[in-house]
């Protein structure tokens, strides 16, 4: 995930979070949620932020799959949620509940929920839904979904999440094989210094927005021992993933 992007849902989520925010809230008249929309392809880690979110800021957090659950059950469970949470449903695409006026023939075909739109609006509005909720909502495909469903109040700020640039393989680079103090897993020679200039080297030879930041996790992690292996191996490694 791009540094930049994560500082600032970062800042939003902890001036949400402040002590002082719900007596704010109370005296405009505003509810007290929030609600964030996580877009982009597979593998570009909206989940894992959800959860790291929730750790964060020591939350309980509820996951959702929309496509188990009725109209009714679904305001049963929000009914049910404590004052203060996160809520996570995953891939509302796929849930049945995009547009309202979608006659695409390929959504036809898709798994429907017993969830409709018209429901999940209510419930995201109702007096089911608790002061100091945070909620998220992750989808592979921004496009499907109902403007109704993603407007300002339902989800407040959508985060774009990227197939991996240079800034993103960098840190990814950074997050493998930097040098704890406890626990070396790599050879001493591989200073700070020297880990920079690799990080460089490999993010110079990653294909901008071609692989998703997991594909490219995936790559470093086995190879965790030896960042300059992952270095030289990771052209041949582009090619033959590539084709």
């Amino acid at each position: 995930m791009d540094k930049q992007v994560k500082d600032d849902v970062l800042r939003d989520v902890d001036e949400f979070l402040d002590q002082d925010m719900q007596d704010w809230y109370a005296e405009r008249g505003i509810p007290y949620k929030r609600g964030y929309l996580l877009f982009g392809p597979p593998g570009t880690g909206k989940s894992s932020f959800s959860l790291s979110l929730a750790g964060k800021h020591e939350l309980d957090i509820y996951m959702l799959q929309l496509s188990n659950i009725s109209d009714s059950k679904l305001m049963k469970l929000f009914a049910e949620l404590p004052p203060r949470c996160i809520v996570l449903l995953e891939d509302v695409d796929t849930a049945g509940v995009g547009r309202r006026d979608s006659v695409d023939a390929d959504q036809e075909t898709e798994s429907k929920s017993a969830v409709t739109l018209s429901g999940l609006l209510n419930v995201l509005d109702g007096v089911s839904s608790q002061e100091g909720r945070i909620l998220i909502m992750t989808t592979n495909h921004i496009e499907h979904l109902d403007e109704a469903l993603i407007r300002p109040g339902r989800s407040d700020k959508k985060v774009h999440f990227k197939l991996a640039d240079q800034n993103i393989s960098t840190q990814l680079f950074h997050t493998v094989f930097k040098q704890s103090p406890n626990q070396k897993q790599c050879n001493e020679e591989y200073d700070d210094k020297t880990i920079e200039g690799l990080a460089r080297d490999f993010a110079s030879k990653m294909p901008e927005q071609v692989f998703s930041p997991a594909e490219v996790l995936s790559f470093l992690l086995e190879r965790k021992k030896s960042p300059s292996d992952a270095v030289s191996c990771v052209e041949s490694w582009v090619t033959k993933a590539r084709y």
